[in-house]
C-alpha cells in the first residue's frame, strides 16, 4: 500500500494544479435546453434537405441509365425514416420534434416520380400483405406485374388506402446519406453512400451528378472487386486502383449527361478539391491527382458534345464495341 501512496498523491497535486483559473458563468437551465433544441432541429432540417437533394439529383441517373446496369430493380422514389434513421446523440430529439417512433414514415417523395404520380404522400406508412409497417428499402425485393405496376398499401390518416404505381427500371445500387464533414462518396459494389460533407462541397446539382455519376460506375463497372482481386494477386503490395477512378469519373460523367445534367464546367469541382487538399495536386496514391481528373474530365465532356453534335448515342466508349 505505501508504494502507491506517492502515485496518488502526485496525481492529486496534478487536479489541483491544473483547475480552472477563472470563474465561468453557467448557463440558465431552461434557455439551455431551449438552444439545445434549437440546434437539434437545425441538424434535423440540414439531413432531412441533403436527403431529399440526394434522392432528387440521383433519380434519372438510376432511371436513365437503367439498361447500362447489370442490377435493375423497380423504381418508386419514397424515402422513410423513423427514429432510428438519426443518430443515436439526437436521436431522442428527433423522436421528439419530428413525432417519429420505431415505425417507418414517408419523409419524402421524389417529384415527378412514379410514387409522386400515385398520390403518395409524406406521412404516409408503408405497409406489408400483413398490415406491418416497412421501410422504403424494402420495396427493392417486391416484383411489380403487368408491366411494371405495382399496387402499394398506405396507412393514412388512421384508414389504410391503396395507390396504383407504374414503377420505372432502375440501377439498383441504394444511395445512402452519411453524417460525415470528410468530402467524400463511396462504393460497395452493391450499394452507394455520399457524405453530408460532399453534399455541402458541391456548388450545384450537377456537380453532385457527376458524383453520384462516378460512384455508380465502380459499381457497374465491377471495379470493387477487380480493385480486391488486383490486391490479392499483387500480395497486398498493390491496391491499383488509380486507373478505376479515372474509368468511373469517364463512365459517370456519361451516365450524368444521359440523365439530362447540364454537364458544362463540372470538372471545376476537382480544381477546388485541389485547393482543398493540395497534396492532392502532386501526389497520386490511391486516386489520380487532381489536375489529371481535371482535364481527363474535362476531355469527356468534348467527347460527349462531340456525340450529341453528331447526333450519336451517348454511350461510354467500351472496348471491343463500336
Amino acid at each position: 500500500m505505501r508504494r502507491l501512496t506517492i502515485p496518488i498523491a502526485a496525481a492529486l497535486s496534478l487536479i489541483s494544479c491544473t483547475s480552472l483559473s477563472t470563474v465561468l458563468p453557467q448557463p440558465n437551465a431552461a434557455l439551455l435546453e431551449s438552444e439545445t433544441q434549437f440546434q437539434v432541429r437545425n441538424a434535423l432540417m440540414r439531413r432531412q434537405t441533403h436527403m431529399e437533394r440526394l434522392a432528387r439529383v440521383a433519380k434519372p441517373i438510376l432511371t436513365e441509365n437503367a439498361e447500362l446496369c447489370p442490377r435493375i430493380t423497380a423504381y418508386y422514389g419514397i424515402i422513410t425514416h423513423s427514429a432510428q434513421s438519426y443518430s443515436k446523440h439526437i436521436r431522442e430529439q428527433a423522436a421528439a420534434e419530428l413525432g417519429l417512433t420505431n415505425e417507418p414514415v414517408v419523409l419524402y417523395v421524389v417529384p415527378n416520380s412514379p410514387a409522386a404520380e400515385a398520390g403518395v404522400q409524406k406521412g404516409d406508412v408503408l405497409l406489408n400483405d400483413n398490415a406491418q409497417a416497412i421501410a422504403a428499402a424494402a420495396l427493392r425485393s417486391l416484383k411489380p406485374e403487368n408491366n411494371g405496376q405495382s399496387i402499394l398499401k398506405l396507412r393514412r390518416d388512421g384508414n389504410t388506402v391503396k395507390a396504383k404505381v407504374q414503377t420505372r427500371p432502375a440501377c439498383n445500387y441504394p444511395l445512402g446519406l452519411r453524417s460525415s464533414d470528410a468530402v467524400n462518396a463511396y462504393a460497395t459494389g452493391r450499394s452507394m453512400t455520399v457524405t453530408t460533407g460532399m453534399m455541402d462541397f458541391t456548388k450545384t446539382d450537377e456537380e453532385l451528378a457527376a458524383i453520384i455519376g462516378h460512384e455508380l460506375a465502380h459499381n457497374t463497372m465491377g471495379h470493387i472487386r477487380k480493385i480486391i482481386t488486383n490486391t490479392v494477386l499483387s500480395g497486398f503490395a498493390t491496391r491499383y486502383t488509380r486507373p478505376f477512378e479515372s474509368e468511373a469519373d469517364y463512365v459517370g460523367l456519361y451516365y450524368a449527361a444521359r440523365a439530362g445534367y447540364d454537364i458544362e464546367n463540372v470538372e471545376d469541382i476537382w480544381r477546388r478539391i485541389g485547393e482543398r487538399h493540395p497534396r492532392g495536386i502532386g501526389r497520386a496514391k490511391t486516386h489520380p491527382a487532381t489536375p489529371d481528373r481535371f482535364l481527363r474530365l474535362k476531355a469527356a465532356k468534348q467527347e460527349i458534345d462531340s456525340k450529341r453534335a453528331a447526333d450519336q448515342p451517348l454511350y461510354p466508349n467500351f472496348k471491343g464495341k463500336s
